[in-house]
This record gives structure tokens, sequence and C-alpha cells, in this order.
């Protein structure tokens, strides 16, 4: 199968023209003539049986879903380093992107008035929150409110564990303590599953004001603890 037209102009226009990692125009005037397009489609699940994070089974490797737009540079780097680029991470930075496109977009032409949906992807891998985690510089939390103390009090636990797991996670760590935490993570979140419920997370660079001095390229971290029956949750 091949991408259709549908899909490759949804993918171009959700990525807004910009690579997903380093938000290049991708598609630009070379000069009055010439238009240079360095802009890749690529899949985050190959469909070779040799391709990168390769998944037997897929009925179609071309859907959106399964899209990434990046630059030249950033496709090979992601087809290079698997075990760093995973489908999870991926997927997360494809989220991400779309979201700040949207964002991005929405404020240049003054606020809607009606509030802008948010689409935040649900967090499975402990690997994935760690790399959400690390270097961060605060956080945004919520959660959907429960009955009884005690499934309040959990959640409470589980969003103070994460912040302080963050709070040790640094760029200095050494890589055997990065996956002993990222190990742990994981524990927690199937935990959570356990217990009935989602977590749901992203990162942004915002700027911050403090006392009337602002701080621009601050990393916030927001996570988000559903019901996993909630009827806000989308499956994909």
């Amino acid at each position: 199968m091949t991408i259709s037209n549908k899909t490759r102009k949804n993918l171009w226009g959700k990525s807004g023209n910009r690579c997903a990692i380093c938000k290049t125009e991708l598609f630009s005037k070379k000069d009055a003539v010439d238009n240079l397009n360095i802009g890749e489609e690529c899949h985050i699940i190959s469909e070779k049986k040799n391709g990168p994070r390769y998944v037997e089974g897929l009925t179609n490797y071309d859907k959106f879903e399964n899209l990434i737009l990046l630059c030249r540079n950033h496709h090979i780097e992601i087809d290079t380093l698997i075990n760093t680029y995973t489908e999870e991470v991926l997927r997360y930075m494809k989220t991400n992107h779309e979201n700040w496109v949207n964002d991005t977009l929405s404020n240049s032409v003054g606020e809607f008035k009606y509030e802008k949906a948010r689409f935040i992807q649900r967090i499975v891998s402990g690997k994935l929150l760690m790399q959400i985690l690390t270097d961060c510089h605060g956080y945004r939390v919520d959660y959907d409110e429960q009955e009884k103390l005690e499934e309040n009090e959990y959640i409470g636990g589980v969003l103070q564990s994460i912040k302080d797991y963050g709070d040790l996670l640094g760029s200095g760590m050494e890589q055997y303590e990065k996956i002993k935490i990222a190990t742990e993570l994981k524990i927690i979140l199937k935990d959570m599953e356990t217990h009935g419920y989602f977590l749901f997370a992203e990162r942004n660079s915002e700027t911050i004001d403090i006392e009337g001095m602002k701080h621009e390229n601050w990393q916030i971290t927001t996570i988000i603890v559903k019901n996993s029956d909630s009827e806000e949750i989308i499956v994909i």
C-alpha cells in the first residue's frame, strides 16, 4: 500500500510543515523560482521485516497514526538509534508536536471562543515516563477526584512518588541509575492499572513568570491521573 493523499495532507497539516523533533520548516522557497523540500513522511513501525521497530501483523502501515513528519537528518537518526527512538517515544513525540502546532497556530490568530481540545498520550512505559521527567523544571498535576479517602490518598501517593523520581533525574545521572528508575516507574504504572487508573503525561517548553521576572524555555511536565473507565479517554 501507499500513503493516500488524504493521509498525506492530514500529516503535513497537523505537523504544521515542521519536523516533529527540531521544528525546522520543511517546505520553503529556496529562491524566487525553486522550492526546497526537506520533509520526509516516516513510518513509526516499519513495514519491512528487517526495518526499524517492525511489528508483524499490522493491516495498514501507511495510516496516519503510524506516520511522523521529520527532516531528513532526524529520519536517519530515528532509524539508526532504534533503542532510543522506540515506538512509544515516537508516538509521544508525534502527539506532543501536533499539540504544539495546534497551540502555536491558535495563539497566532487569537484565542478561540471555545475551549481548545487537547490530546495527551497515555503513558505505559517506565522508560518514556523517565525521559519526560528528566531535567524537568516544574509540574502540573490533575486527577479524577474519588469518593473514598483511601483512593484519593493512593493517587496522591502515586503523584508524589513520580515527582520525587523527577527531582532525582538529571542529565548527570549514571545510565544504570536511570534504568533502575525506569523499571520502578514501570512498576508504578502497572500497579495503577491494577487499581483502575491510567496515567497521561506530556512535557512542554514554557515561559514562566516568577516575581515579575520571566524565565524562558522552562521544561514543564503535565501529569494527569484518570479513572480507566473515564469517558474522556479516547481509544485510537
